[in-house]
């Protein structure tokens, strides 16, 4: 049984297999992987929108990266929910399920300064990102070599 959803620029229903609007043309992402890399080449210049589990792309960004995530805070506390990486700027969404559902970050590629890689968690690993003014903000996801490789190929591709 196909779930349906309401696209979020027009609210017409949509079936999320789809990956798009028949009624305005905009392109819905609802992945539930764990975390998936997209090719450019997906996302149709024809689109009127695109939006990422409800979040609306700016003019010519689209997404590169997505996935589980942890904002992570200390060992005691982190914050869960997906984190997308796009051509213009990385954003984290917690889910419902944390203290602080209503929990969104947001870094222009152009604000972030610097990436390291943190510690190996075996399955997962922390990522570290440096904000021009030396803010840092850490997350735990799966594949952070993966996540830093995409991170720097978009920051090439700003500069």
């Amino acid at each position: 049984m196909a779930k349906t959803l309401n696209c979020p620029n027009c609210a017409t229903v949509f079936n999320p297999k789809e990956n798009s609007c028949v009624y305005c043309g905009s392109c819905i992402v609802t992945s539930e992987a764990k975390q998936i890399t997209y090719q450019l080449d997906e996302f149709k210049p024809t689109y009127k929108k695109i939006f990422f589990h409800e979040i609306e792309m700016g003019e010519n960004e689209s997404p590169i990266r997505s996935g589980v995530a942890n904002m992570f805070y200390s060992v005691t506390r982190s914050d869960g929910g997906r984190l997308l990486l796009t051509n213009q700027r990385i954003i984290f969404c917690a889910h419902a399920l944390n203290i602080n559902p209503n929990l969104y970050w947001e870094l222009s590629l152009r604000e972030i300064d610097r990436t390291e890689f943190g510690l190996n968690l075996f399955i997962s690993q922390r990522i570290h990102i440096f904000d021009r003014k030396e803010k840092e903000t850490t997350f735990v996801v799966y594949g952070g070599k993966n996540w830093l490789n995409e991170m720097a190929r978009a920051l090439n591709r700003i500069k």
